[in-house]
């Protein structure tokens, strides 16, 4: 087939001329990208076809129905405002879903599959950003093939929820910063603003916690200055987040309120379901004081002893799988910011702010193992980053 007829060919060109990436390795990613999508489709028809929404996600139910009431309304003569119609908060996905039942048909099944193909393109973007933080291609296709086959990747990705395309907006912002860093280019900047704006749409607290780091990055990355340029960068995270706050209501970094971490917090380990006890994070003190519990309680819930639903009970394979991948994630960390700061700050810095934040404000193993999903890919970058910075001195302690 002629190069300018397949696109496929056309990305292993010009990945393979700039990134010395081998085509034998971006085949590979091609058969990832491939599977991923069959694996993710077939648990998505299963699912539909023998499990009731509420077993994984009761959200699910939210979502086709106000997506069917919104679609229905663009179908009459007098449509009526989506905010009369869907709960308050961010609406973003249900008019998404909506799009899909009024072009075609109210069938659940749709927007599940399209949130497969969310999830099976996060497979590619996951190995360029891998690319741009300095791994060498083994390295970003390792991490490519754990979020292909990741479970909780999968199912998130599998469910007609918001969750995929969050994870996906993420991923696509840190990839287009990556990119901008490398070279300036109107394309990647718009697709940054843009995503930027969506993000708002699905999580609007999410905002401040990609943008910063963002921010922070690409002051530090350009002088030799690193320390100095990386203090300069932080202050000015910092005063946008006060003059955020000196917005008052309006204000949309509430993620660094502890007031409302502690309002939140309280609400999440309300109720049976929850199994986080009570804690006062409503100051800085006390949300110090909690800090390393939360952090314990939202990398590693839901615990292998904590069987008391079906869900817990599949989630313990892979929070065993992801236990043990922890020094591999250590030692990338410690890799990526001795060796390649520059290009792996901007994924490190916003691993960190979000973990911290959700450390503090969950207050239910399962919210939690959900929110963690959206950190996931890129704690499974510093895993691969920890195995190739092990293999490469093995290969050096041979030679």
């Amino acid at each position: 087939m002629p190069l300018a007829s397949d696109p496929w060919r056309a990305i292993v060109v010009d990945l393979t001329e700039r990134r010395q990436v081998d085509v034998h390795v971006l085949m590979a990613l091609r058969r990832l990208f491939w599977l991923g999508l069959a694996a993710r489709v077939t648990v998505a028809v299963l699912l539909h076809l023998f499990v009731a929404p509420e077993t994984f996600a009761p959200d699910q139910y939210a979502y086709d129905a106000g997506a069917r009431v919104l679609a229905n309304s663009w179908a009459s003569d007098v449509p009526v405002s989506a905010s009369t119609l869907l709960p308050s908060g961010p609406r973003a996905y249900f008019r998404i879903v909506a799009v899909q039942y009024f072009l075609f048909g109210a069938y659940s099944l749709i927007p599940k599959l399209v949130n497969c193909l969310l999830g099976a393109s996060l497979i590619r973007l996951i190995f360029d950003i891998a690319l741009r933080m300095g791994l060498g291609p083994l390295g970003a296709l390792r991490a490519a093939t754990y979020v292909t086959w990741f479970p909780s990747l999968v199912l998130w990705s599998a469910l007609n929820i918001r969750d995929a395309w969050v994870i996906l907006l993420i991923a696509l912002l840190c990839r287009q910063a990556l990119v901008l860093q490398e070279r300036f280019a109107l394309l990647p900047l718009a697709a940054l603003v843009g995503g930027s704006f969506a993000l708002v749409e699905f999580r609007p607290y999410l905002l401040f916690a990609v943008t910063a780091p963002i921010l922070v990055s690409f002051i530090a990355q350009r002088s030799q200055h690193f320390l100095r340029n990386l203090v300069i960068g932080s202050i000015v995270a910092l005063g946008v987040i006060y003059a955020d706050q000196a917005a008052g209501a309006n204000r949309r970094v509430r993620f660094i309120d502890f007031e409302e971490l502690q309002n939140t917090r309280y609400w999440n380990t309300v109720g049976a379901a929850s199994q986080f006890e009570q804690a006062d994070i409503s100051t800085p003190t006390g949300a110090l004081l909690y800090l390393p519990r939360g952090l314990a309680l939202f990398l590693l819930a839901p615990f292998p002893w904590m069987l008391g639903s079906i869900r817990q009970i599949l989630a313990v394979p892979e929070t065993l799988f992801f236990y043990s991948l922890f020094p591999s994630m250590l030692r990338g960390i410690r890799e990526l910011w001795r060796r390649r700061r520059a290009r792996s700050l901007v994924i490190i810095l916003m691993t960190a702010g979000l973990t911290v934040g959700y450390a503090l404000g969950e207050g239910n193993a399962g919210t939690a193992y959900r929110h963690r999903g959206q950190l996931l890919c890129f704690f499974l970058i510093f895993a691969a980053a920890g195995f190739e910075a092990q293999r490469t001195r093995g290969v050096s302690a041979r030679q």
